[in-house]
């Protein structure tokens, strides 16, 4: 009889592990849109620099099958007028918060940077508004006059 009362308490904890883990998985999946969109917006700011100025901050669906948001769009301006010490700036800021840069690359519109860190991928642009011949005043600005990062969920 002992050990059929240890074999039912050997079962029983074992369901109850089962249920806690289906549990939890459960609660992953019921995070709110409102708690995905805090989550996407204090990552998204870990890669702005200090001194920028966010222009806009959006938010997408941009991972199939992923709830939504899963994506989010920052547009931001910086006072350094050179592209290269933007994403400089970036590049520190984003170093210090624990992102990996992946590639860093200086291309004739602007200095790019492809940055990862666990269960987030980012791109971001530091534009060169001159080569577009894009008259940047005015109270809204085309993008590419500012500097932009682009930030999805990975699965």
């Amino acid at each position: 009889m002992h050990r059929a009362s240890v074999s039912r308490q050997l079962l029983f904890a074992s369901g109850a592990v089962i249920v806690m883990l289906i549990c939890t998985g459960v609660n992953a999946c019921l995070q709110t849109s409102g708690q995905r969109r805090a989550t996407l917006r204090r990552v998204a700011l870990e890669l702005v620099p200090p001194q920028a100025h966010i222009r806009a901050l959006g938010f997408g669906d941009c991972v199939e099958l992923a709830s939504g948001p899963s994506c989010a769009r920052v547009v931001f301006a910086l006072p350094q007028r050179s592209s290269a010490l933007r994403a400089k700036a970036l590049r520190r800021t984003a170093l210090r918060n624990g992102w990996t840069i992946k590639k860093i690359d200086d291309a004739e519109g602007g200095w790019s940077l492809f940055l990862r860190r666990p269960g987030f991928t980012a791109f971001a642009v530091l534009w060169r508004p001159e080569v577009y011949h894009l008259r940047c005043g005015g109270g809204q600005p085309d993008d590419k006059c500012l500097n932009t990062i682009d930030l999805e969920r990975s699965s």
